[in-house]
């Protein structure tokens, strides 16, 4: 059995650029026996030749069995809260708690002054930089803005 060459009149299936699926084309153009140019019989546009696309075969997974977890997020941050809790606590133990600020995006801040936050509750500053500052409140520590 011969496999005959493909010419201009040939019907194949090639992929549509109108119609955005795979349907019949009439090839209207060959160059060096190489399809470059065809027309839909569904929507009569004619466009450059588009191959099917390949089917995606879906991936095999490796292992059927169930993963083990040694360390997850929500055991991570249980771990570290007590921490912060103390580090908390040991910077709230030597200051004066009645020197305390309410936080304002563009209040003015410094290092080691207590301050009064409405969601995250009573924190120190640690650091400042420009137009940002480090809080450390009981739960961790937390970036916020302030003003210069």
């Amino acid at each position: 059995m011969s496999i005959r060459a493909k010419s201009a009149g040939d019907i194949l299936d090639a992929q549509c650029t109108k119609c955005r699926v795979l349907t019949n084309h009439t090839i209207v153009a060959l160059v060096d026996g190489r399809i470059v140019r065809v027309k839909c019989n569904t929507c009569s546009s004619e466009h450059n030749y588009h191959a099917p696309k390949e089917a995606k075969v879906p991936a095999i997974k490796k292992s059927t069995e169930p993963r083990v977890r040694t360390s997850t997020t929500a055991a991570t941050k249980k771990d570290t809260a007590p921490r912060y809790h103390e580090q908390w606590e040991l910077a709230l133990s030597g200051k004066d708690s009645s020197p305390v600020k309410e936080y304002d995006m563009e209040g003015k801040f410094k290092k080691d002054e207590l301050v009064k936050h409405t969601l995250f509750g009573m924190g120190i500053v640690t650091m400042v930089t420009g137009t940002k500052m480090e809080l450390l409140f009981s739960e961790g520590p937390k970036l916020l803005r302030c003003g210069k």
